[in-house]
């Protein structure tokens, strides 16, 4: 019986370690990686990038399928995810901040457990607000806030609960009273704002020089501010755009202090999911720490390869630092860190500024 048992246990533990080194080498594997939300969109382009860069260090050379699984934000391909990925390193997901915030506003729909996932890539992407021109803005940006505080402007976008709530809060927060026009994706929101539809919009940096930056050199649209960047431990003036005042440097300016209370602490954990932790690839809950270092590594070892050197890979994910492994971990927990009361504070400003009412 001993003998039984002691050669039971060497077979276990054989077998679980050709099952890790077979982790180790995807030759011949198809990875897929779920993007839970439509082609075209900033999340696809993305993930397309880094599939391209993993294919060339992943041990063996697998081959990555793009899966785009569009709905509700992001959660119906997370919930798919959820469902049907297993801790074997063969599927991996593309989550961004719809993902983030509809978890931390605890949607019925959501069916996934956001801080058991192992993230092992995180891309920052700076935030720009920008309105049109012909509201009468001109180059003071202080002056440009107070005409959208007096004038009636309309915003084009998906919905207050998506990843358009951080630049609503800030709307508001300065004073600014917009209207909403909501069911829109990003292309049809900046298409609304080209032809006067709208006249007040935002955009990640990775729109800015090929959507964004065309219409402010054609004098159509003026930036208003961006959300900044956290540098060690203080958020600074966005490194894309230098010229351009963060939203805290604007507020402290209108209303004669810094933001501060919960108001900031809010609007300080929308920071960390829609800036610093905007795009991450992460691996199933329960996946084995050896898988999470294989990605991690090869998530270090992409940014040398020729895909993210390139020119088309600069104009997407700019000059913000890449953040893999550990560092990559430290953000996603930061987009994590709403407390309850904060969660509730924002609850209530839903129902009260946009009519939105959520479960507890």
């Amino acid at each position: 019986m001993k003998n039984g048992w002691k050669y039971s246990l060497c077979g276990a533990l054989l077998s679980l370690s050709a099952s890790f080194a077979q982790a180790q080498d995807f030759s011949g594997k198809r990875i897929t990686m779920i993007i839970p939300y439509q082609e075209g969109s900033g999340s696809t382009i993305h993930g397309r990038l880094y599939a391209m860069a993993l294919e060339k260090t992943l041990p063996g050379n697998p081959t990555i399928i793009i899966k785009n699984i569009d709905g509700g934000g992001s959660v119906r391909g997370i919930n798919q995810f959820q469902k049907e990925a297993k801790p074997d390193g063969l599927t991996i997901a593309a989550i961004a901040t719809g993902t983030f915030f509809q978890y931390i506003l605890k949607d019925k729909a959501v069916a996934y457990p956001l801080p058991e996932y192992k993230p092992f890539l995180t891309s920052p992407f700076g935030l720009l607000v920008y309105a049109r021109t012909d509201l009468g803005l001109g180059d003071d940006p202080v002056e440009n806030v107070k005409k959208l505080i007096s004038s009636p402007t309309v915003y084009g976008g998906s919905g207050p609960t998506s990843s358009d709530l951080p630049a609503l809060l800030s709307f508001d927060l300065l004073g600014i009273k917009e209207k909403g026009v909501y069911g829109l994706s990003n292309a049809e929101s900046r298409a609304g704002f080209e032809r006067g539809e709208f006249n007040l919009k935002y955009d990640n940096a990775a729109s800015w020089n090929e959507e964004v930056k065309p219409l402010v050199d054609e004098g159509v649209a003026k930036p208003i501010f961006t959300f900044g960047f956290e540098k060690d431990g203080k958020i600074v003036r966005d490194p894309m755009l230098p010229e351009v005042p963060t939203f805290l440097e604007l507020y402290e300016k209108i209303h004669g202090k810094p933001l501060s209370g919960i108001e900031y602490d809010v609007w300080k954990a929308l920071f960390n999911v829609r800036v610093m932790g905007s795009k991450m690839l992460v691996l199933p809950a329960d996946t084995p720490k050896e898988i999470v270092d294989i990605y991690s590594k090869a998530a270090e070892e992409a940014q040398k390869t020729d895909v993210l050197q390139s020119a088309q890979a600069k104009l997407v994910l700019s000059v913000y630092p890449q953040s893999v492994g550990a560092a990559s971990e430290e953000v996603f927990k930061g987009g994590l860190g709403m407390t309850e009361e904060q969660q509730a504070w924002l609850r209530k400003w839903l129902l009260d500024r946009h009519g939105i009412t959520l479960s507890e």
